[in-house]
């Protein structure tokens, strides 16, 4: 499929949703629609598990680490336990559900491929990040806090936009070399359509 077919067919069925959700964000809605195109293609029940996060976040969960991402074992132990805050170590019993808890927190989801891990300790549940709307939205919340940390105008520091989200920060190296190329690409046929 081409740029142009790919970035139609998202405009087609995802534009209203992505100009709504930019209503309320310096990021251009064209900026939006490539980061999906690049993450998805546009299919809202994509997801990714990625099996070095699940790694990490077992070396938290067990104190091996203090933190992943910002997150610390007693949230961590929280999340995937379901007791209450203030428990710090390991539980001896834990939920039928909580490997799939874990699993679920190392996996990307939805049109923007974002992390489980990124709900914890948020007001957001990983219905948020399946769901498209949300997905769109909790995705420029994560923007704004790469425009915050890293001084980036969300108007237009693309390139460092799309390398913060494949890779960190501004000038991580994205996984896929094509990455960037093909975001500003995708941005330039969305305004073109």
């Amino acid at each position: 499929m081409s740029n142009e077919q790919l970035m139609q067919a998202i405009k087609t069925q995802w534009g209203a949703v992505i100009e709504e959700a930019c209503k309320t964000s310096m990021v251009p809605a064209a900026f939006l629609a490539a980061l999906i195109a690049n993450e998805t293609g546009g299919k809202a029940d994509a997801r990714r598990f990625e099996p070095h996060v699940l790694c990490a976040l077992w070396e938290v969960l067990l104190g091996r680490q203090g933190a992943y991402g910002g997150i610390k074992t007693p949230a961590l132990v929280q999340y995937v336990s379901q007791m209450a805050a203030g428990t710090v170590r390991v539980p001896s019993m834990l939920p039928s559900d909580a490997f799939n808890r874990l699993d679920a927190l190392a996996t990307s989801w939805g049109l923007t491929q974002i992390m489980g891990w990124h709900v914890l300790g948020t007001s957001h549940d990983l219905d948020d990040l399946r769901d498209p709307e949300g997905n769109l939205n909790f995705a420029l919340r994560l923007f704004g806090e790469f425009a915050e940390q890293f001084q980036l105008d969300l108007s237009k520091d693309f390139e460092a936009m799309f390398r913060c989200w494949n890779g960190g920060h501004p000038t991580a190296q994205t996984f896929d070399t094509n990455y960037v190329p093909n975001g500003l690409a995708r941005m330039a046929t969305w305004n073109a359509l």
